[in-house]
């Protein structure tokens, strides 16, 4: 997969790693180039601790999931966590797509309009990212960005993390969010990375108490943990049919 390029852009630390870290720890063996977008630091996250650092503690744990999963150091939009949707919609979709030219990649992953959970921050990195794929090929879209030495970048597919109806009811999350069975574009088998998936989970050390996923039998936890969900959400039909570009949806064949 030389020349294979994702993106993935998401609200806070651990979002990464609970439902796509498979996956991109799987792309990564296989020679994709994986880079994790966060919006937030994640310091709402850590209760009775400082927020400066609690942004340092939740950094920390974000770039050891990354090296767990192999993939590159995450960056940063630095947003208040919480506050997303506060922030101008434009000037947020400006730095996603700079973020786009600057590192072309093939395919974006994110949330789904609902953000699974239906969290304000996860909603609003999810319309973020679609307005940033559509943006990102447009040579009218923030011109400025040539004085950078980028240019219009056309992504081949934009895909939604997602969560099949039929697993919500087996292992009773009726909290979530879920799309019906035949929605989901690609499913991903991540047991070969199973390690790596569950040493990235271990990084978040301060989300882990409470989590009912590790808190669930290890049946129940294996099933939500060892296959990934995905759906696409855009694409462009020329560009994702021959490779690079087809390989996110490749892996549901391999």
């Amino acid at each position: 997969m030389t020349g294979a390029r994702l993106l993935a852009v998401f609200a806070h630390p651990d979002d990464e790693t609970y439902r796509a870290g498979g996956t991109l720890a799987l792309l990564a063996r296989r020679g994709v180039q994986v880079w994790v977008l966060c919006a937030t630091r994640g310091e709402k996250g850590v209760p009775g601790l400082a927020l400066e650092r609690a942004r340092r503690v939740r950094q920390a744990e974000l770039e050891c999931a990354c090296r767990a999963l192999g993939v590159e150091p995450p960056r940063f939009l630095d947003y208040r966590d919480g506050a997303l949707h506060r922030v101008d919609d434009d000037e947020a979709i400006e730095r996603v797509v700079r973020a786009v030219r600057k590192l072309r990649p093939q395919v974006m992953l994110t949330w789904p309009p609902d953000g699974l959970s239906g969290h304000p921050d996860h909603i609003t990195v999810s319309r973020w990212t679609g307005e940033a794929f559509r943006r990102a090929a447009d040579p009218a879209a923030y011109p400025q960005h040539g004085d950078e030495g980028l240019s219009p970048h056309a992504v081949a597919g934009l895909y939604h993390i997602v969560l099949p109806r039929g697993l919500a009811e087996v292992l009773g999350m009726a909290h979530l969010h879920t799309v019906p069975d035949e929605a989901v574009t690609v499913v991903v088998d991540v047991s070969a990375v199973w390690e790596a998936k569950m040493a990235a989970i271990r990084c978040h050390r301060t989300q882990m108490d409470g989590s009912p996923v590790l808190q669930a039998p290890p049946e129940k936890r294996r099933l939500f943990l060892s296959r990934e969900y995905f759906q696409r959400a855009a694409a462009r039909p020329d560009l994702l049919s021959g490779p690079p570009g087809n390989f996110f949806e490749r892996l549901c064949e391999e």
